[in-house]
């Protein structure tokens, strides 16, 4: 009888110490990352008025080494013709790296600038 009590206790402490084992688990950390940003308008006041803020919040949380592309895109769904020089489709797109973002915005702020510049003395004449 004891030793039926014995390894029945013994049976018993083996299976409760079995299950009080916790495994290891190995945490995950996934990162996400903006990788590209693309703009398509009908309007050019939009490219020139865009909220460069917002590409900065954007782009906030990657790596500062992460490729980034910035992608503008003009659609002139326009078919009347009113000054010599017509602004057709065109895209702009920049490659570069996150701690490029400002020079990235400059340049293409720049060329928006200059293209409504071009655009403003076409529609005078």
């Amino acid at each position: 009888m004891k030793t039926k009590n014995i390894i029945l206790g013994i049976l018993s402490l083996m299976t409760f110490v079995t299950y009080a084992q916790t495994e290891k688990s190995q945490k995950l950390e996934s990162k996400t990352a903006v990788t590209e940003l693309k703009v398509e308008t009908e309007n050019l006041d939009e490219l020139k008025n865009f909220d460069w803020n917002m590409v900065k919040e954007m782009f906030e949380e990657n790596d500062s080494e992460q490729e980034i592309t910035l992608a503008f895109a003009y659609v002139n769904k326009s078919e009347i013709d009113k000054s010599k020089v017509r602004v057709d489709n065109f895209e702009m797109k920049l490659t570069g790296k996150t701690a490029d973002l400002d020079k990235l915005t400059a340049k293409l702020k720049k060329s928006f600038n200059k293209l409504d510049e071009i655009n403003g003395r076409n529609i005078k004449n």
